[in-house]
């Protein structure tokens, strides 16, 4: 047996079990064992102690840029030019050492790409260190992920390093089964991974080690076993040994004999939660201080919050009621650099007219009958703060100069007295009018409502962004299970129930979605809210028909809708929306979503 070939054997000994052994020596393992090698979607390389490299699978050719025949015997430093070979070389300092990094490859042709290297020590049958195992793997897509962070302003410099700390543990689980999927292999990434030990598993059926969620379904062995041909990047969610659920990426391939007969099945298994957790917090752009939504007109209104809050200016909040109006000043209040500092809100449809003056300014005793001591008034209680006026439109039209002064001068008088106090307020007002026709009608001053609209923000009304309303019910069925913890708690909406809710038109906009979601959510028997649950002002039926009434349209949005949230999975979506497979198979032609 050559070195080249006994090193070989040895490396695949250091992964598999001293069980394999056995196997590996009565099946024609030395030609057996480089299709696993060349099965791995990853860079492999060996290393000798002279600093040579042995052995090289074709993935680490592609990925170096450099045909076969001028790598052998090729001093490793001028085949893999990574920033390690000066600054950490393995053989240096971490030769004994199983060790991770993240390095960029320096390629022939004058590119690089980022790298998670891996080395370990390769022993002999006495255990002495004769040389080192390197095994890559680009890093494109997490990069891609980061950058888009970046790109969106949603990661901080502080949490780029908590993610490339996190990229810098990372390692694939690999393990190997026969044909009738039964492993046969377990490495030590899909320990750590699964917390199985590979004593424990070997002989046992794959489903009943990982409990994938898709493994009666879509089991991506049983495809590649069924078509002839191997997965890429298949999502499913594994339970680990202590119940817990993992998002995983899993790509198979075959393994082959030496005559090119199938022996079994090679897969990576790889975590996927470090993602999934980035995507989470992508998302959370659709979620801005309890502010729900993705439609353009939020976003919009997301930036204009972030740039205004730093600013002192006066904001005039627009829309019609149940629009959210009071969130928006909080947002802007809580963003601001007034955050530790009162916020004041003042409903001007609830103040009676002749106390008015008192409520927002304050008096002192015996100001007027029944000031029987000094009273503090909203405007000094918001010092340092900021006031929200609250339906400013209706304002009585008396005290509007005194609010202009206020605006204006920074200064204030309480009933009653002479001395003027100055205050440090900012003014966020609100209202559900038309202020224009107000002022033509001559019950609001014009210089008021410029000096309050120095930044106007106007909230569209529900039915203009309808894209938001699924976002909206998920946000209320979950307030609505920590509100009532003791009923059953609603996992879905039916797609009747749902389309209902996409065509009605809401002209009590998110106020009144919350309060029907909160009325189904009681009424609901099972866990799924259906039409009958809902108010009887969503039911829209055709006449002799208890659905509600069909919009194509609508019906799309929300199979597209499950769809994303559930990552293309088309068993959960099926499940979801209430189909069977063959159903949803045939609206997704029918939509032309396949």
């Amino acid at each position: 047996m050559s070195r080249r070939e006994f090193l070989i054997i040895n490396f695949h000994l250091t992964f598999y079990p001293p069980s394999f052994k056995i196997l590996f020596m009565k099946t024609k393992a030395s030609s057996f064992y480089p299709f696993i090698l060349e099965s791995i979607a990853e860079g492999i390389v060996v290393i000798g102690l002279d600093r040579k490299i042995i052995y090289i699978n074709e993935m680490a050719e592609r990925l170096i840029g450099m045909p076969e025949m001028s790598i052998k015997e090729t001093p490793c430093n001028e085949v893999i030019k990574t920033d390690l070979c000066s600054t950490n070389c393995p053989f240096n300092s971490n030769i004994n050492n199983v060790s991770h990094f993240n390095v960029n490859l320096h390629k022939n042709d004058g590119s690089s790409i980022l790298l998670c290297l891996n080395t370990a020590p390769l022993r002999d049958e006495y255990g002495n260190v004769i040389g080192i195992i390197e095994n890559f793997r680009p890093m494109s897509a997490l990069v891609d992920v980061i950058r888009s962070l970046e790109k969106n302003n949603i990661i901080l410099k502080e949490e780029k390093s908590r993610i490339n700390s996190i990229l810098n543990s990372l390692a694939d689980g690999v393990f190997t089964m026969d044909k009738e999927t039964r492993i046969t292999s377990f490495n030590e990434g899909l320990e750590r991974l699964t917390g199985l030990m590979e004593k424990d598993v070997l002989g046992l059926p794959c489903k009943a080690v990982l409990r994938g969620d898709i493994c009666d379904t879509d089991c991506p062995l049983s495809l590649t076993l069924k078509n002839g041909y191997g997965v890429s990047r298949c999502r499913e969610r594994i339970v680990n040994k202590y119940g817990n659920t993992i998002p995983v990426y899993i790509s198979t391939a075959f393994l082959k004999d030496i005559t090119g007969e199938i022996t079994g099945i090679v897969a990576t298994v790889k975590d996927a939660s470090e993602i999934e957790n980035l995507q989470k917090e992508l998302n959370e752009r659709h979620r801005f201080s309890n502010i729900i939504g993705k439609s353009k007109f939020l976003q919009e209104i997301f930036e204009l919050i972030e740039i205004v809050s730093n600013t002192d200016c006066a904001v005039l909040i627009q829309g019609e009621s149940g629009t959210g109006k009071e969130l928006i000043a909080k947002a802007i209040h809580y963003q601001s650099q007034r955050r530790d500092k009162p916020f004041i809100k003042v409903n001007c449809t609830t103040i009676v007219e002749g106390l008015f003056e008192s409520e927002l300014f304050g008096h002192v005793k015996g100001a007027f009958t029944g000031a029987i001591r000094d009273k503090i008034g909203k405007f000094e209680l918001a010092d340092g703060g900021t006031i929200f006026l609250d339906e400013i439109g209706d304002m009585p039209l008396s005290l509007q100069p005194k609010l202009l002064r206020v605006l204006q001068d920074k200064e204030l008088e309480r009933v009653g007295d002479t001395q003027v106090k100055k205050v440090d307020v900012r003014v966020i007002a609100a209202t559900n009018k038309n202020l224009s026709h107000e002022i033509k009608s001559n019950k609001f001053r014009e210089d008021l409502f410029y000096r309050l609209c120095v930044v106007p923000i106007e909230i569209p009304p529900l039915r203009k962004r309808k894209e938001d309303i699924s976002l909206l019910v998920n946000y209320f069925l979950e307030k609505c299970s920590t509100k009532f913890p003791t009923r059953q708690k609603i996992l879905k909406v039916s797609i009747g129930a749902m389309s209902a809710i996409m065509e009605y038109d809401w002209p009590g906009n998110v106020r009144e979605l919350e309060n029907a979601i909160e009325r189904a959510y009681i009424l609901s028997t099972t866990n799924t809210i259906d039409i009958e649950s809902l108010p009887p002002s969503l039911k829209t039926p055709i006449e002799g028909n208890e659905s509600p009434r069909s919009n194509s349209g609508v019906e799309r949005f929300l199979i597209e809708e499950e769809l994303r949230k559930n990552k293309g999975n088309k068993s959960r979506t099926a499940e979801a929306l209430g189909f069977s497979r063959i159903t949803l198979w045939r609206k997704l032609k029918k939509y032309q979503l396949t």
